[in-house]
């Protein structure tokens, strides 16, 4: 996975922002045999607005491996 680094709140301008696990989970079924597949969610947290920069999964591999994954 590529990192991306945000420095600024585009919204407020802010520069304090902070990574936590978001309380659900992401998740589908695999139509050829399946599995479920499940990750879990990120947000990039803005501390000055509360704005949420950027949503994201860390391991997106969990739920489609990388040849079932668009470019």
């Amino acid at each position: 996975m590529k990192e991306v680094k945000i420095e600024k709140c585009p919204y407020c301008g802010g520069e304090e922002l902070q990574e936590s696990n978001v309380s659900c989970m992401v998740g589908g079924v695999c139509v050829d045999n399946g599995a479920v597949r499940r990750a879990i969610l990120f947000a990039t947290v803005c501390r000055d607005c509360g704005s949420v920069v950027r949503l994201f999964c860390k391991t997106p591999e969990n739920l489609y491996p990388k040849k079932e994954r668009r470019e």
